[in-house]
């Protein structure tokens, strides 16, 4: 059976920290071209959301019938300023943190992970402009710079942008081997960077 991967879309969500972890989850197949993944958008109500550059995107699920994700992944945008100070928004990813097998990152997501309290004493990175406003949220967060991801097992948090790509590959290597990780790559025509990341 697949495993469901839950995006979190918010208002001002970064197009691509949505549908880059997104293709590379939905190519990766098991044997007779059967999808590993079953990946959905999910908002607060359900309702389209409208991205950076206006792009909108329209959930599959709402927070009321999403079913059970065993990934949750948290993207970035300037829409987390706000939502990082949305407490019902907080509390309900720390709520699907509770009954995921991961919760991932892209971007400033780490941010949105650090205020429901997901990091502490975790290493992580986020965008490259906005380290300090992650050590703000939370000192006790080892913030690594530089890393294309932060690897902590359960909680995973990738840099800016398209190495949430990278970060998602990564996560396939880690659950189904590297191969199925550079054939996923490969249907993507992607070029994505070692499979072990040196930071």
């Amino acid at each position: 059976m697949p495993r469901t991967v839950a995006i979190l879309v918010f208002e001002g969500v970064e197009p691509l920290d949505v549908v880059g972890p997104f293709e590379a989850f939905i190519c990766d197949e098991e044997a007779d071209n059967v999808p590993a993944f079953e990946v959905g958008l999910v908002s607060a109500s359900g309702a389209p959301v409208t991205a950076a550059g206006r792009f909108v995107m329209t959930p599959r699920w709402s927070f009321a019938d999403m079913p059970q994700a065993d990934i949750l992944l948290v993207p970035g945008g300037w829409g987390t300023r706000e939502l990082s100070r949305d407490r019902a928004v907080l509390d309900w990813i720390a709520a699907c943190d509770r009954k995921s097998e991961m919760t991932l990152s892209v971007c400033t997501g780490a941010q949105m992970l650090a205020a429901a309290g997901l990091l502490k004493g975790l290493k992580a990175t986020t965008y490259w402009s906005t380290y300090d406003e992650l050590r703000a949220i939370d000192p006790t967060i080892e913030v690594l710079e530089g890393a294309r991801w932060a690897d902590n097992g359960r909680i995973v948090c990738s840099s800016g942008v398209s190495a949430g790509i990278d970060m998602a590959l990564h996560v396939i290597a880690r659950l189904h081997g590297e191969d199925r990780a550079a054939r996923a790559a490969r249907a993507m025509e992607y070029e994505y960077w070692p499979p072990r990341d040196p930071a």
